[in-house]
C-alpha cells in the first residue's frame, strides 16, 4: 500500500464467489456483495 499497489487475489477470490461482483460494486451495491466462501473452490472442480 505504500508503494500504491494492491494484491489481485482479493478481486479474483470475489468472482470465483460472486460472477456479478464486478457489476455491484460499479452500481455502488455494498449490501449486494458477499463475502468470500472457500467452498466454491469445490464447485470450480
Amino acid at each position: 500500500m505504500e508503494r500504491e499497489e494492491f494484491e489481485m487475489i482479493a478481486v479474483g477470490r470475489a468472482l470465483l464467489g460472486d460472477p456479478r461482483w464486478v457489476a455491484k460494486v460499479h452500481a455502488s451495491d455494498r449490501y449486494g456483495l458477499t463475502s468470500f466462501n472457500p467452498e466454491v473452490l469445490a464447485e470450480l472442480v
